[in-house]
């Protein structure tokens, strides 16, 4: 079992922060907007050798609008869920009605919880902290997020406080996991297809576009696999960006892009491919990531128009550049294909981790530059003296040969595609590296 622990509090008081000091990443958008986290930002993080989950909520706001409401709802769910809740507060604006109107819910749910005081930094940390026992509580740990100031005390609670608890799982070290990004412009589907993934609602899915500004990290268990989702915030143009958070929530998806092994990238069936799809496909493709094409919204389409092949040849029309890529007709909404989702999950995890016989593929590869039309580079044609195959993902060669500088692009495109094809690498990039090993 890995205990839940959630951060939970009024916007702006540091659940950020505090989320980002913890797990020892910066994942949450820290900004000082209030509400700018508004899913729940999931990540793993441990305290000695024992394995934790940690949950950024959104903050606890008593607005009626749109997203305060969602929020809230969020913040339920998860207080519900959770084994041990942080109650954070403000050490610099003191006590709100907020605070106790999450106290009681914490109370109410029976659950375990430590209160912290946060911005102990802050000049008006000393006149506040008094107001805090108002809530009728005893014990406070006191902290500063920004500047890791006792962090380490509440580590220490938590560690004592599940200690005697021997069902607490102890550090996967096991780094085979699939790492899921799921990526495309904002409203094509992301949340609605991680939460029909996940089984439950954990991105917040709203017909408003833009909703999900941070990545959701979600971990998942199906048939004795783990698999590890990310559901990021929409990608848009450049000059597409007005808010500062949405500046970070685009560079927070570049940055999940890089970590991920497997993209889902999500188009929309209505609206068909676009050139900003094609420029963040480029980066996928150069960052070498095996790709599912998720052509999304389906049932909205006519049924004359509703043709899976014809769909996915015009898509790959249109990028060229990811024609390996493994290509699903899908609806999120309503489940249509979903399921087929973890099949070509693993199927491509296999194909990152796939190390083939060496002899075979050099037998392959000399047979194929004999007959094929192979490049001349000043009056010599191109020979391969051996290859070999590197550790690590993606599936990474190195060709060594009589010259490497000269050869032709379109060459390299043939070599890799006719190794695809006979070596099965379907959905993932290879590496092709060409190395000079002796002169003629």
């Amino acid at each position: 079992m890995i205990p839940l622990i959630s951060i939970v509090g009024r916007p702006n008081v540091g659940k950020s922060t505090l989320f980002n000091r913890l797990v020892g990443l910066r994942q949450s958008i820290i900004y000082s907007e209030p509400g700018s986290t508004r899913d729940l930002i999931v990540n793993t993080f441990n305290i000695d050798n024992k394995k934790f989950k940690l949950v950024d909520s959104g903050g606890f706001d008593k607005d009626k609008g749109h997203y305060p409401t969602l929020i809230r709802e969020k913040i339920f769910h998860i207080i519900k869920k959770s084994n041990l809740i942080i109650l954070l507060l403000d050490g610099k604006n003191g006590l709100q009605d907020e605070d106790r109107e999450i106290l009681e819910l914490i109370i109410k749910e029976k659950k375990d919880f430590v209160p912290v005081v946060n911005k102990i930094d802050s000049k008006e940390f000393n006149d506040n902290i008094s107001e805090f026992y108002k809530l009728g509580l005893k014990d406070f740990i006191t902290l500063s997020a920004e500047h890791n100031r006792n962090i380490m005390q509440l580590r220490n609670f938590i560690s004592l406080k599940f200690k005697q608890n021997k069902d607490v799982e102890n550090l996967d070290a096991d780094d085979s996991i699939a790492k899921i990004a799921i990526i495309g412009k904002p409203n094509v589907g992301k949340s609605t297809l991680i939460n029909k993934l996940a089984n439950e609602d954990i991105s917040i899915v709203s017909e408003i576009a833009g909703t999900t500004r941070d990545t959701v990290n979600i971990e998942l268990i199906r048939n004795d696999r783990k698999y590890i989702f990310i559901d990021t915030a929409g990608l848009r143009r450049k000059n597409k960006i007005n808010e500062k958070v949405e500046y970070y929530s685009t560079s927070r998806a570049i940055d999940t892009i890089e970590r991920s092994n497997i993209i889902i990238f999500l188009v929309d069936s209505q609206f068909g491919p676009s050139k900003q799809d094609a420029k963040i496909l480029n980066f996928i493709k150069r960052n070498n990531k095996a790709i599912i094409l998720g052509i999304n919204k389906s049932d909205l389409l006519p049924k004359e128009l509703n043709k899976p092949d014809i769909i996915i040849e015009k898509a790959f029309q249109f990028f060229p550049q990811i024609n390996y890529a493994i290509p699903l007709v899908l609806s999120a909404l309503k489940g249509k294909n979903v399921s087929k989702v973890y099949k070509i999950i693993d199927s491509l995890s296999a194909n990152l981790k796939a190390r083939i016989n060496i002899n075979k593929f050099n037998k392959f590869l000399q047979n194929l530059i004999q007959k094929s039309q192979a490049p001349v580079d000043k009056g010599r044609r191109l020979k391969l003296y051996y290859a070999t195959q590197l550790f690590g993902e993606p599936p990474s060669f190195v060709l060594h040969c009589n010259f490497a500088k000269n050869i032709p692009n379109t060459y390299r495109k043939f070599l890799e595609r006719s190794i695809r094809k006979e070596f099965g690498f379907f959905g993932v990039s290879i590496k092709l590296s060409f190395k000079t090993t002796r002169n003629e």
